[in-house]
């Protein structure tokens, strides 16, 4: 059978019947959060910024956050089993969740790994890349957009682990806008939105435009911190001291 990476992309129904046997479950394990929405109403087309909360930002957004969205992933968890399992060890629980090295990490990893390719595209994930390939990740966004509906970004980057303060964004997201806005002359509206598994607390603010930043002069990576720096308000503003 193709693996996830292999098959053709399509736009995400919102009848997912594998994965209803797995919400029930997910509801278990992801508690819902308090829900502090900055924004008001919230369109059905978006492009959502989020951080990781760990490992539980994007199980926990799937269940809860008011809008149907589609979300980036790492391209390695759409591959076979053997990449799954050797990013779930080596990539998400030692080096960015900080898990020691054993029995326990491997077992962990493997019983994911098995089950991740149903969880996945319960959650209309997407392959997002480091190279080249980014650009399919790009068109696939577009489609979604296309079809009326959000896409959730997690792009903090990750690099020294998950943090509650995130240091820098990767500028992907703004490369999303930027196409979509010379292929349709729309500025689709951007939400910063900060999730706490601590507190058990989502915050959603007040929507942003790459555009407005574009005519500021500032180049993707500037526009990216600027993104950053709004998540990270949310934060200090309402998770903080809570």
């Amino acid at each position: 059978m193709a693996t996830l990476l292999e098959q053709e992309y399509k736009v995400p129904s919102k009848k997912q019947p594998v994965y209803r046997w797995f919400r029930p479950v997910m509801r278990l394990i992801f508690k819902k959060p308090q829900i502090i929405n900055l924004a008001g109403e919230l369109p059905e087309k978006s492009i959502i910024l989020a951080n990781h909360s760990a490992k539980s930002g994007p199980p926990s957004l799937d269940l809860y956050y008011p809008v149907f969205c589609a979300k980036w992933g790492a391209y390695q968890m759409f591959g076979d089993f053997q990449s799954r399992k050797a990013y779930l060890r080596d990539i998400l629980y030692i080096k960015k969740c900080g898990k020691k090295p054993g029995f326990f990490t491997s077992l962990k990893s493997t019983i994911m790994a098995i089950f991740s390719p149903y969880i996945y595209k319960g959650m209309k994930m997407m392959p997002t890349f480091p190279d080249a390939r980014f650009a399919k990740t790009l068109r696939n966004s577009a489609k979604v957009l296309d079809a009326g509906m959000s896409v959730m970004v997690f792009p903090e980057n990750s690099n020294d682990g998950y943090k509650d303060v995130l240091t820098d964004f990767f500028p992907g997201f703004v490369m999303l806008a930027e196409k979509y806005y010379r292929a349709t002359g729309e500025d689709v509206p951007v939400y910063p939105v900060y999730y706490s598994v601590k507190k058990h607390l989502l915050v959603i603010g007040k929507p942003l435009q790459v555009q407005e930043f574009v005519k500021q002069g500032l180049d993707r990576y500037q526009i990216a911190q600027k993104f950053c720096e709004a998540v990270n308000q949310l934060y200090f503003d309402h998770v903080e001291n809570e």
